[in-house]
């Protein structure tokens, strides 16, 4: 796990939210009570499935919508009282970011740096290094639109860090980029910590988040339902497996439960997940119910507890949506 650069105990949080609620009417969807607080140089993890309220509280926290009830500061400053203000402390990327198609990528970065208040000679620099090292500057000069999504994602990334905000805000940033560049965005991210900027990662990405954040925070149906570090929220399931079966046709599992150890059977697609204690001979028998149940395997492996199993434990619900 990463050492914080910054002394946590001796430094006010970037961000404090307290309380935060804001529900839509048409579905009853949203965040309801929500608190937390990220501090310098912190990666801080939120997680959780299509509907629990992640895309939601960054809308509030960009100032993109007001809460219902609630407050929080970035940096200090009120984002209820002081907008303006907050926004010039933050950097956000969207899930889906949007730009002026017709414009070149390097003219909607520059137009974002420059809005930030950046001169112009900082805004050329700063984004030639970073078109660079995100491996855009052969396509700065094309159109925004002839973008792929990768590409996009970005082009996203570069405005929101470009003019070194105290709090990056960050919706699934990850997604959509080949392995190279992945590695690429956990290294900026990892470098913008040790240099004190607080960031927000709302991301389903196990192993990105296990790999990146010093605390996680998962949301279910809008209400935070733990906050912890990853190392302490996988060490709580230490004795148990997750076995992950692909299955050619699909089966009625609920007799699985009956196998003895067995604590839950949950579905990933086209794959079975079975949450087990472990114990010599409990993969041969849940092999054997699954064939007894009618079930083709494809492929199996054995894994050890992760943040998604975490999850599926204090909620009693998959973590990510595997229709998608």
């Amino acid at each position: 796990m990463r050492l914080l650069m910054v002394n946590a105990k001796k430094t006010p949080p970037t961000l404090e939210v307290e309380n935060v609620a804001r529900r839509y009417k048409s579905s009853g969807r949203g965040v309801e009570g929500v608190s937390f607080e990220a501090r310098p140089g912190e990666v801080f993890g939120l997680m959780g499935p299509n509907g629990s309220g992640k895309s939601t509280l960054l809308r509030v926290l960009s100032t993109a919508i007001a809460p219902e009830s609630g407050t929080f500061r970035i940096g200090g400053v009120n984002g209820l009282e002081e907008q303006q203000k907050a926004r010039a402390k933050m950097g956000l990327m969207v899930d889906r970011p949007t730009h002026y198609g017709d414009l070149s990528g390097w003219a909607n970065a520059y137009l974002f740096a420059r809005s930030y208040g950046m001169e112009e000679g900082k805004a050329q620099s700063v984004l030639a290094e970073l078109f660079d090292y995100f491996g855009l500057a052969e396509y700065g000069n094309d159109r925004a639109k002839t973008y792929s999504y990768g590409m996009g994602k970005k082009l996203a990334l570069i405005e929101a860090t470009a003019h070194g905000p105290e709090l990056l805000l960050l919706d699934e940033p990850s997604l959509g980029l080949d392995y190279t560049s992945q590695l690429a965005y956990q290294a900026k991210i990892r470098e913008l910590a040790a240099a004190g900027v607080a960031v927000l990662v709302a991301s389903n990405q196990v192993d990105e988040v296990e790999a990146m954040c010093d605390r996680v925070a998962f949301l279910h149906r809008g209400r935070l339902a733990a906050l912890g570090t990853p190392e302490s929220f996988v060490s709580s399931l230490e004795g148990t497996r997750r076995i992950v079966a692909t299955l050619r046709n699909p089966i009625e599992y609920g007799p699985l439960a009956t196998v003895p150890g067995v604590e839950r059977v949950t579905t990933e697609g086209r794959d079975l997940v079975v949450h087990c204690a472990e114990r010599p001979g409990i993969v041969a028998e849940v092999v054997a119910g699954l064939v007894e149940a009618g079930g083709d395997v494809t492929d199996l492996a054995v894994r050890r507890p992760s943040l998604e199993d975490v999850y599926v434990k204090l909620t009693g619900e998959a973590l990510r949506d595997y229709e998608a």
